[in-house]
């Protein structure tokens, strides 16, 4: 046999092997995640937009250098603590963090939201009437969905979400209190634990979507309370067909692209 017809029976032996192995489970891998700066370690809201008393602090980090926060501290002196940016939350109440719009490079099955959050208040947890909720959403143009809201009554996941405890590894389903402790500390006297809210939801659109925090104060304006926010991750999913029709090719594919 010449070395010619060695080679391209080589070459296509390669092409076969590399081709017709099917992807795991008939499954891609998600590419990079499409947020700007969802660890807030540019060390400012670079890429998120916000009302209120919002910014980024090198205390009471969650992950890396720096986290997010978002607080319904009121202006005018009345607050404590005070707010934490030097700018009220909006009408003495609420505070709202928006991120960036996020785009699908490839036509998506799925979209992947998570971030972390530590919840702190001066609010009694447990008690009525004062729960000042704190509120994430996942933004699409076809609507929002809830990914969770922690209150100091009460802890309720979306319903496409998971929260994990980090302390214990453990989820948390309602019906059921957030895993408050007390802490020793200038600012607040309540906190819970380091919690994972993980949402999935199905998505097949070539539209953005993005993510929407906010924190009010409920009843009163006095009484401080704030979220803590780090690791904001926007995932799509693509999925690949694995095989083409017999007599079309080794088999495989490619995701379909938005732009085309």
């Amino acid at each position: 046999m010449s070395r010619r017809i060695v080679f391209i029976v080589s070459v296509v032996l390669l092409l076969s092997g590399m081709t017709l192995m099917p992807p795991e489970d008939g499954v891609a891998g998600s590419l990079p995640p499409g947020l700007c700066n969802g660890d807030f370690e540019t060390g400012d809201l670079q890429c998120w937009g916000g009302v209120g008393d919002v910014g980024v602090a090198d205390f009471n980090v969650l992950s890396g250098t720096y986290s997010a926060y978002i607080t319904t501290a009121p202006g005018g002196g009345e607050a404590d603590p005070p707010p934490l940016s030097g700018t009220p939350a909006f009408n003495d109440m609420c505070s709202w963090l928006d991120s960036n719009e996020a785009f699908p490079e490839y036509v998506p099955t799925a979209v992947e939201v998570s971030f972390l959050v530590r919840y702190k208040s001066d609010q009694r947890y447990g008690g009525r009437y004062y729960e000042d909720p704190f509120d994430a959403k996942l933004v699409t143009l076809n609507g929002t969905v809830p990914m969770v809201t922690i209150e100091t009554d009460g802890l309720t996941p979306g319903p496409f979400s998971t929260v994990i405890d980090t302390s214990t590894g453990l989820p948390l389903t309602p019906p059921t209190l957030p895993p408050f402790s007390g802490i020793d500390e200038p600012l607040y006297e309540w906190q819970t634990n380091t919690l994972q809210v993980s949402s999935t939801l199905s998505f097949t659109d070539c539209a953005p979507v993005w993510v929407k925090f906010s924190i009010c104060d409920r009843v009163d304006d006095g009484v401080p309370s704030a979220a803590f926010i780090d690791d904001v991750v926007i995932n799509f999913v693509y999925e690949l067909p694995t095989w083409n029709p017999p007599g079309e090719g080794f088999g495989g594919g490619s995701p379909i692209p938005c732009d085309i």
